[in-house]
């Protein structure tokens, strides 16, 4: 299992600090097994061994690619090339301190929804099970748990079972991306996934380019290291132009994938060469981007929620008026 975004930020900033302060690499490393997060000092363990035998951290990082990200060791690798490395990882420690605050933001708005929504399923069937035990209905506690549990544990499988088919459809190479492309039109919920990915996509990129990569290099790497099946296939088809008389910006556009204001951003540093400062525009549009669409599932995602018990009560009011209506019909009334 992989380590959470607040413990890896939170690593990564206490290591960068030591290097910036002249502490070597496995004199850090020995340290923070005892001040680090508690649930990492095992993995610490076998990081501070493998640098101890000559590997480099993002080598050590590699062998535990079930704990770490290849997003992180990749970055560290590029870092370490430019002898960068705490610069590297006070990147790290930034991304994934927003990765963090983003995570904790969703949960804090969906708290009181899910509250909400769980006390309004309990109290519901409440009157059914007040009646049947006066026996004044055939309602038993087993079926007050049916109507309850049942109803709250069938949400819990479907959200689950929707997010794992989503994880099986990308592991297909053949229905990845028509399904990464639907995902994106899907309302919040699929601008914040891509306008994440784009977002570790130009950050990479801007890593390597400033390491010395070439752009060719820069966007085969990152279009393969973000989880985006629609970048990937956006780079496939433009790879083989890059080095025709096209200017990058005008592939990007050819794809239409990538929003507008980043292939003109991309297309002003080009012309004015001036590409560091304006493929830093780019990685602030695009962190922009992302801070939206957080902003946007933050703030529908407990709308929805209500929406649920709304429509949960008013089925349930239906039911408990139901035998009333019928009771009338059956007298002729109506």
């Amino acid at each position: 299992m992989k380590f959470s975004s607040k413990h890896l930020a939170v690593f990564y900033e206490q290591l960068g600090t030591m290097l910036e302060a002249g502490v070597s690499i496995q004199n850090a490393l020995t340290s923070l097994r005892q001040t680090s997060p508690s649930a990492m000092r095992p993995a610490l363990v076998q990081l501070t061994d493998g640098v101890n035998r000559g590997d480099r951290l993002y080598e050590a990082m590699e062998r535990q690619s079930n704990r770490f990200a290849p997003l992180d060791y990749q970055s560290l690798a590029i870092a370490e090339q430019t002898g960068g490395l705490d610069v590297g990882l006070f990147a790290l420690a930034n991304y994934h301190s927003k990765q963090a605050d983003a995570r904790k933001k969703i949960i804090g708005a969906s708290i009181l929804p899910v509250i909400i929504l769980v006390m309004g399923v309990l109290v519901s069937s409440l009157p059914n099970l007040i009646l049947g035990a006066m026996g004044m209905i055939n309602y038993t506690a087993f079926d007050y748990l049916r109507d309850t549990v049942g109803i709250l544990g069938l949400l819990v499988f479907g959200l689950v079972a929707g997010v794992m088919l989503c994880k099986g459809l990308f592991r297909a190479p053949v229905l990845a991306l028509p399904v990464d492309r639907a995902l994106r039109w899907i309302p919040v919920l699929g601008g914040l996934r891509f306008n994440h990915a784009l977002n570790q996509w130009i950050q990479s990129i801007r890593l390597m380019l400033k390491a010395g990569y070439g752009i060719v290099e820069a966007l085969e790497y990152s279009s393969k290291m973000v989880n985006s099946p629609l970048i990937a296939w956006a780079h496939a088809r433009i790879q083989p132009r890059i080095n025709s008389q096209l200017d990058v910006s005008q592939l990007l556009a050819s794809t239409g994938v990538f929003p507008d204001i980043l292939v003109q951003l991309w297309g002003t540093g080009e012309q004015s060469g001036r590409m560091d400062e304006m493929l830093e525009k780019v990685a602030q549009h695009c962190e922009d981007r992302w801070q939206r669409s957080l902003n946007a599932v933050a703030e529908w995602l407990p709308r929805i929620i209500y929406g649920m018990v709304v429509v949960y009560m008013i089925i349930q009011i239906g039911n408990l008026l139901r035998p009333i209506f019928e009771a009338y019909r059956d007298a002729g009334v109506f």
